[in-house]
């Protein structure tokens, strides 16, 4: 599987959109962060949200990455991440 990269835009699957719902639908995001691994959030935070880790990374998802990601044309915060299935 090739992973996405930090900077690129996305949008959500049809799986993404089935669980956060149709006001994502064709909505370009920007992939802030990616991770591949688990830390704990008071190390993570302490390290300065170090690429490859995050807190709420799902070691049961073994070969997924995790994206942080904003809105391109808000520039704000997607309030939850998404594995790579959830995109597009």
């Amino acid at each position: 599987m090739k992973h996405k990269k930090v900077g690129q835009v996305v949008i959500m699957s049809e799986e993404a959109l089935d669980n956060y719902g149709e006001k994502y639908r064709e909505m370009d995001l920007i992939i802030t962060h990616r991770a591949h691994s688990y830390m704990p959030a008071k190390e993570f935070y302490a390290k300065g949200m170090p690429d490859g880790y995050h807190p709420g990374y799902d070691d049961g998802v073994k070969g997924q990455w995790l994206y942080d990601l904003k809105i391109a044309r808000t520039k704000k915060d997607l309030p939850f991440s998404l594995y790579d299935w959830e995109l597009d």
